[in-house]
């Protein structure tokens, strides 16, 4: 395959030097946008770039010094923006908070961390108020909103504080010094419990990453609509760092439910996300397809595909004006990373004009190890690995070498010698590189079912062919042994999609044995190609979709007990076999 050449960059070291560069070089673009009542509100880069040297001098007034900490928690929005951006440029140390957590989880991390000041928005002032007196290290505390019930002050009065210290003199700012192997950020990955995994990335990490995701995906100038949480390095690096290393406008969406309000409402042309999202938006834009005409529209693919293939006129964006309608009326490129996605969805999307790609990484890795790229692409591999990067199998294992790299895991040194071996981060993924360097990912290592004959059978693979029935919402595929290892057999956990069964039979017109009866046969039907080892055996059904993380990863570890024992999760207890 002809590998088309990489896109120009401009190097930089630190997030510093990302900043100056690009509010240097798109002053009068605009930066961010996020709703204050009800409206979109617009911030430029020189405006950003003023807010983000108020901020950091107020920080530098309330005597942080480089190395402290300092803790973010909210939604998605402006102020999330500027508290870490005012951070990272002047030698502190930022800590993103996941919103989702419950009050004890966040106060566990902001001790473990010492952050000395947390900035959040009022919502969790309100739910953390009660717990200050147990935080000995937090010296100060910011309301995003103008309340400062509960807190030292505002958002609002940091940035005048640090307004009126600039006016008097203060260069703090300006003084500042931040080196490439500086700590930037601490942050806390998902897990179950025991001792905190934060991540330490440094300002060399994140810098030689957005500038290797550039190489490969250009999205300069575009409108971004930013739907993952920022406390996520997949959002942060990608949907933040790159977008305003590349001149972008990202917008803030209100919720996964406003996303396709917010797309038509800021005319976005990029948005990233992981598979469910996009898998849910596509099913939806097939119901539209079928109320429509399911032969009209196949006709249309096909006249759209021979005006490409014999004329070179692509014209799918104009035939398909309805469907791109429902998606904002400028949506051009969609990024998945997270889990791979069904080859299906992505190909989907391109038939309707719309560019898909997606990538793979950790937040150990910055985040990004591979992507493809728009001209240059395979739907069944997570893309190319990145410049810079190493990357090679060992046993099976995907491991990765490279500017990158985590530092280590914060006060862990156990976990950091665990993970990285004489350089060489072990990633846990188990994956396989195809004739064209492609990088194909199989599962995770920890999820591997070993059969009683020694075959190893990947749950993602077996979940990706379940998913696709249309009566199937979302599906959990583990190795269940009664307690005898001996005796494991593939078994599944699925959420029956009630909206199909509902349009099929009509409310009310269907029970527990319906929906088990016709997801035994959907089994049937999705594994009936694969190996007689690979094939469901058990299965039981839930009504409550699983519980996830931020990104839309299914929490695998509260569920891979004995299906039986799973009614605390919303299933039934009987086990039917396949």
């Amino acid at each position: 395959m002809r590998k088309p050449p990489l896109h120009p960059v401009d190097p930089i070291g630190t997030l510093r030097d990302l900043l100056i560069k690009s509010c240097s070089s798109y002053s009068d673009r605009i930066a961010l946008k996020s709703k204050r009542e009800g409206v979109y509100q617009s911030l430029t880069y020189e405006q950003l770039w003023c807010q983000v040297i108020e901020m950091a001098t107020a920080y530098a007034r309330l005597e942080l010094r480089p190395g402290d900490q300092v803790a973010v928690l909210s939604e998605n929005r402006t102020e999330w923006v500027v508290a870490y951006l005012a951070a990272v440029t002047t030698g502190l140390v930022v800590v993103p908070i996941d919103k989702d957590l419950t009050p004890r989880e966040i106060v566990r991390l902001l001790d473990y961390s010492k952050a000395k000041t947390l900035i959040c928005s009022q919502e969790y002032v309100n739910r953390l108020k009660s717990y200050r007196g147990d935080l000995e290290a937090l010296e100060q505390w910011i309301s995003m909103e103008d309340q400062t019930e509960g807190v030292d002050q505002s958002f609002r009065q940091a940035l005048q504080m640090g307004r009126e210290a600039r006016r008097k003199g203060d260069r703090s700012f300006e003084d500042a010094v931040v080196a490439p192997d500086d700590l930037a950020a601490v942050i806390f990955t998902s897990g179950t419990t025991g001792k905190p995994k934060g991540v330490m990335l440094t300002h060399g990490n994140i810098a030689s990453n957005t500038t290797a995701i550039s190489q490969y995906v250009s999205i300069r100038g575009a409108v971004a609509l930013s739907v993952l949480p920022l406390h996520h390095t997949y959002e942060c690096t990608a949907g933040l760092l790159v977008a305003l290393y590349q001149g972008c406008t990202i917008c803030h969406a209100e919720s996964l439910r406003r996303i396709a309000d917010n797309l038509r409402e800021t005319k976005a042309t990029v948005m990233l996300g992981v598979p469910l999202l996009f898998e849910t938006f596509y099913r939806r834009l097939e119901g539209i397809i079928q109320e429509r005409g399911g032969r009209r529209f196949k006709l249309a693919k096909l006249v759209a595909h021979i005006l490409e293939r014999v004329f070179r006129l692509n014209l799918r964006r104009r035939i398909f004006k309805q469907i791109h309608e429902n998606l904002g009326g400028h949506l051009e490129l969609l990024i998945s990373g997270g889990a791979a996605i069904n080859p299906a969805v992505s190909r989907g999307f391109r038939e309707l004009g719309i560019h898909f790609i997606q990538g793979y990484g950790l937040t150990e890795t910055s985040p990004i190890i591979a992507v493809n790229r728009v001209n240059c692409f395979k739907d069944s591999a997570v893309g190319l690995p990145l410049p810079g990067l190493e990357v090679k199998i060992i046993g099976g294992e995907i491991v990765v070498k490279g500017p990158s790299i985590m530092k280590g895991y914060y006060q862990n040194e156990d976990a950091t010698k665990e993970t990285v071996k004489d350089g060489w981060l072990h990633t846990g993924d188990l994956g396989h590189f195809d004739s064209d360097g492609f990088l194909h990912i199989s599962g995770r290592l920890k999820s591997v079912i070993v059969t009683p004959n020694g075959k190893n059978v990947y749950p993602e693979e077996i979940e990706r062919l379940l998913n696709q029935s249309p009566y199937v919402l979302e599906s959990l595929v583990w190795g269940g042994s009664e307690n005898d290892p001996s005796r494991v057999t593939v078994q599944a956990i699925i959420v029956a999609d009630r909206e199909t069964f509902e349009k099929e039979f009509g409310p009310g017109q269907f029970d527990d044995e319906k929906i088990h009866g016709i997801i035994g046969e959907e089994i049937k039907k999705y594994c009936g190609d694969i190996a007689t080892y690979k094939r469901v055996k058990q299965f039981v059904t839930r009504e409550q979709e699983f519980e996830k993380t931020t990104t839309r990863k299914i929490k695998r570890y509260l569920y891979t007990g004995k299906p039986g024992d799973t009614d605390s999760h919303g299933s039934f207890r009987k086990n039917f076999v396949v």
